[in-house]
């Protein structure tokens, strides 16, 4: 698999829908427990800070370009390193940002593909129907337009299945909970709920487990459990849950097309507006700052 260093984070690029469950296929086969990450803009900024979500990202199985941002930052260092360094480098460089920039909007630049973490989750779950796959959903709750837990009996992950199983008829669902916590002191009540449903339907592995308790808690739980289980593909789904049951809405393809969706989203889901910002336009400085500091420490070498 290709993949590029964005800020010390991996990420694999280049590939298609139908590649990546290639190489999920791989996976499976092998009886080892693998990890895949939706990497965005946000994960990026966020493991800057914190090592240990980057170093889960970077020893993942698969790393997918979560976002238009990562595939504009690939194509924006691809620009600048066939640029001629000198005095006027980091000026060429805002000047470059710019334009790519203005380019993609205005779709004179087609970018690499992305690979949405709800449409990745549907792919895997259409193979998982096709393969008679085992398949278990963990975390989400409802929330609020400001991003606040919503007090409720429901069952979000329940809801999923269900909604899940009106798509993919046979899809093999052996459980789904949202009763649990992502912190530590709650893992062995999960594990223990996760293997009763494993028990119930006599199997001794999970072939796929999403977990949905937003980045990075959910990729951390992963990491700490899914060996404990074992599941041989797990996926952090963040939000993804919400989308499946529809208490939120995707963003209208016109925003997605232009790769200005976080802009529908600033307006839809006001509670984001410090996860945007990471997005755009801190991500951007981030990757205009690396490639001056990339220059500067070849001149001085």
């Amino acid at each position: 698999m290709e993949s590029i260093n964005i800020l010390g984070v991996k990420v694999n690029t280049g590939m298609n829908f139908e590649q990546i469950l290639c190489e999920i296929d791989k996976l499976l086969k092998d009886n080892k427990c693998h990890y895949i990450c939706t990497t965005n803009a946000e994960f990026i900024i966020d493991s800057q800070k914190d090592i240990d979500f980057k170093n889960i990202i970077n020893n993942s199985d698969i790393s997918v370009p979560d976002g238009s941002g990562i595939l504009f930052a690939e194509e924006y260092m691809k620009i600048m390193q066939e640029e001629n360094k000198g005095v006027f480098y980091s000026t060429k460089a805002f000047i470059q940002g710019i334009k790519l920039g203005y380019d993609v909007i205005t779709q004179k630049k087609k970018l690499g593909e992305r690979i949405s973490g709800v449409e990745l989750m549907d792919a895997m779950c259409a193979y998982a129907q096709k393969n008679n796959l085992s398949v278990f959903l963990l975390g989400g709750w409802p929330k609020d337009k400001w991003g606040r837990q919503i007090n409720t009996n429901e069952d979000l992950a329940q809801i999923t299945a269900t909604k899940l199983k009106d798509k993919y008829k046979y899809l093999k669902i052996i459980g789904a909970t949202s009763q649990f916590s992502p912190y530590e002191n709650d893992d062995e009540k999960s594990l223990q709920y996760i293997r009763k449903c494993m028990k119930e339907y006599n199997i001794d592995s999970l072939d796929l487990l999403f977990v949905a308790y937003g980045h990075p808690k959910q990729e951390k739980w992963i990491v700490r459990n899914m060996e404990k289980i074992p599941a041989r593909v797990s996926m952090g789904v963040g939000g993804t849950f919400d989308y499946i049951t529809h208490t939120q809405k995707r963003s209208p393809a016109i925003f997605i097309n232009y790769n200005v969706e976080w802009l529908y989203k600033l307006f839809t889901q006001p509670w984001r507006f410090r996860r945007i910002i990471k997005a755009f336009p801190t991500f951007p400085v981030y990757v205009y700052k690396s490639m001056i500091r990339q220059v500067n420490n070849l001149d001085t070498q």
